[in-house]
């Protein structure tokens, strides 16, 4: 059998951000040099640029911006195609072949766990829509408004319903969130999205479209996450609930036609299943890391000690939590040093984060930087701390085991199975149980036998189990199984009740 070509699908991620997940792409793309990549990356803004170089195997690269364009929806390459698009696309056009799947999807969004199949037909005919009619003038014409405003006052009782401003929020989040139907995706033996939710609609059409198959990748649990995210944010209840449902509808549909979902582990897998996937569609797939990179240093460290800490910045990953940690361990050891590398990914979180360690003196406590040269980075320390409010399997713990860094961690995600034991788990957000295992880790003699003891018997089962080669050979083989002919063709979507949904419904 010929080698299957991939659509690889992302958001937020590769090639544009540094980060777990675009590791992992790069590493997947780089270990399977003889499979053909198509790549088509969800960004935030135009000005959002690769930092990753593009490996010679992927042989068509697209950045999508969501915001930041003066419209919403993919830009044409040529401004008369633009206007031509712009032309054909009238009220009366707007009204006779746009608004009906419109609402149909906007109903099926709505309404999440019940639509998945009306959902999909409907984002099919949207898709090919889009392919001959302006989507920017669509979405924002009075047609949509008005279709729109009509279904959210029907959504929930009176008490919680969207008010005016509520609805324009929503609106404009809708009008970009789908914009990934905007775009043209090139064809492709298997749609790859690394995550779930709108990354995931291309595997969803190309499905529909073509009998390719959909393979669903998952690292964090973004609707677990979105839920602690909307928990911190200002959003009124009404505007949460509105991007709860619209992202879960999306995730539903995900699970419910891919082909096959990967889990980093047995954690993300009850989530999984709990959100709707189909159990026996789940695989296991451990990150894995390069151990010829990653390795321990082959001398005894000396001087002040210090921990580090390898994360975005941003609330999930806990910063704030560690900084607040740092004061306690700071009386306790006073020469101890503090090391945070990684790009702020929230300009706010990370103001105040940097605000804290002024108003308490933490300048010459805690660095707060970034470096090209992570498996060095790893090599000085004599702590890695992950202090992070959700996690799945994060890189930086697998990279710590390897480089012999014991690990102080809290326990969230698959945290507690990647460690297996050889590491201290803390309860998440509780500083003080945080500082008390560093502490306990560089308190003198006793400290530096149990740093030494768990580095080794880490060390051990990172060798074991979570090689990059390890991870690379089960996407090969994946691959491989997923790109064998398709007996049946995607003929029909079932829906909630006893409708179908067959491929001549959504032409």
């Amino acid at each position: 059998m010929e080698t299957p070509s991939i659509l690889l699908m992302t958001e937020g991620t590769y090639p544009c951000h540094t980060g777990g997940v675009s590791v992992w792409c790069d590493k997947l793309i780089r270990g399977l040099p003889e499979i053909d990549f198509h790549l088509l990356a969800i960004t935030a803004s135009p000005s959002v640029q690769p930092v990753f170089p593009i490996p010679d195997n992927v042989i068509g690269t697209r950045l999508l911006p969501l915001w930041g364009t003066e419209e919403p929806g993919a830009e044409e390459a040529l401004f008369s195609e633009t206007y031509r698009r712009k032309v054909r696309t009238d009220a009366a056009l707007i009204k006779e072949r746009f608004l009906e799947p419109f609402e149909t999807a906007l109903r099926a969004l709505l309404a999440p766990g019940t639509a998945s199949g009306e959902l999909a037909c409907a984002m099919l005919r949207l898709y090919k829509y889009f392919g001959d009619y302006d989507y920017a003038r669509s979405l924002t014409s009075p047609e949509a408004w008005n279709t729109f405003l009509r279904v959210c006052s029907g959504w929930q009782d009176k008490r919680k319903r969207l008010n005016l401003d509520e609805a324009t929020c929503c609106m404009r989040w809708l009008q970009r969130c789908m914009a990934v139907l905007s775009v043209p995706f090139p064809r492709a033996d298997i749609t790859h999205a690394s995550m779930s939710g709108f990354a995931g609609i291309p595997g969803v059409i190309q499905k529909l479209l073509h009998g390719s198959r959909f393979l669903l990748s998952e690292h964090g649990l973004y609707l677990r996450e979105l839920h602690i995210s909307l928990g911190q944010s200002s959003y009124s209840p009404a505007c949460r609930s509105f991007l709860l449902a619209l992202n879960e509808s999306v995730i539903r549909m995900n699970y419910q036609f891919a082909d096959a979902v990967t889990s980093l582990c047995e954690f993300n897998r009850k989530w999984q299943i709990r959100l709707g996937a189909d159990p026996h569609k789940i695989r296991i797939v451990p990150n894995g890391v390069d151990e010829d990179v990653f390795s321990p240093q082959n001398h005894e460290r000396r001087g002040d000690p210090v921990v580090l800490t390898m994360s975005r910045i941003m609330p999930l990953k806990g910063i704030d939590v560690l900084l607040r940690s740092a004061l306690r361990v700071r009386q306790r050891v006073p020469r101890v040093k503090f090391r945070i590398l990684g790009e702020p990914a929230q300009g706010d979180y990370f103001r105040d984060c940097m605000g804290f360690i002024a108003e308490h003196g933490l300048q010459e406590v805690i660095e707060v930087g970034h470096t090209e040269d992570p498996a060095s980075a790893y090599r000085t320390p004599d702590v890695f701390c992950l202090p992070s409010i959700s996690e799945a399997m994060p890189y930086s713990v697998i990279e710590a085991m390897f480089s012999g860094c014991p690990v102080v961690a809290t326990d969230v995600g698959g945290v507690s199975e990647l460690l297996g034991g050889t590491g201290l788990l803390v309860k998440p957000n509780d500083p003080e149980s945080l500082a008390d295992a560093i502490t306990e880790l560089l308190d003198g003699t006793a400290g530096f036998d149990r740093r030494r003891k768990l580095a080794a018997a880490a060390l051990t089962r990172a060798r074991k189990n979570y090689t990059l080669r390890q991870s690379t050979d089960r996407f090969r083989h994946l691959y491989k199984e997923l790109g064998a002919p398709i007996q049946e063709q995607y003929a029909n979507v079932e829906t909630s009740g006893s409708q179908q949904y067959s491929l001549a419904t959504a032409s």
